[in-house]
């Protein structure tokens, strides 16, 4: 091979592999804060936690009890926003708009209800 048809095929190596890089780094991961206007104590954390772990995609939880609000990292391809928030409000807490499920609500520790 010529030295120039070396240098075309090292590019052309080079561009698709970046293609390929950043086709993944896009697929990824998304990060959103969400508001748990309900969350009072670290069981209340760890019953979201514990729900949310059992959501595929879902790959970090932050439950942030002080500020009554969670940092939640997901991969968009196996999972929503929306998802989660069900998943939440299901589990007995509102979040961001969305209500708490009243019978899961029922069931929560006396600590875990708003006063």
């Amino acid at each position: 091979m010529k030295p120039n048809q070396i240098f075309r095929s090292s590019l052309l190596v080079t561009a698709f592999t970046l293609l390929i890089m950043n086709v993944f780094s896009f697929a990824g991961d998304k990060t959103a804060e969400i508001s748990l206007p309900t969350v009072q104590c670290g069981m209340c954390a760890r019953t979201i936690e514990k729900a949310l772990n059992k959501v595929e995609g879902v790959t970090n939880i932050d439950v942030d009890i002080e500020n009554k609000k969670a940092t939640i990292t997901y991969d968009d391809s196996k999972t929503s926003l929306d998802t989660i928030e069900k998943t939440i409000t299901s589990a007995g807490y509102g979040a961001n708009d969305k209500k708490a499920d009243q019978d899961a609500y029922e069931k929560l520790h006396g600590c875990c209800k708003v006063k």
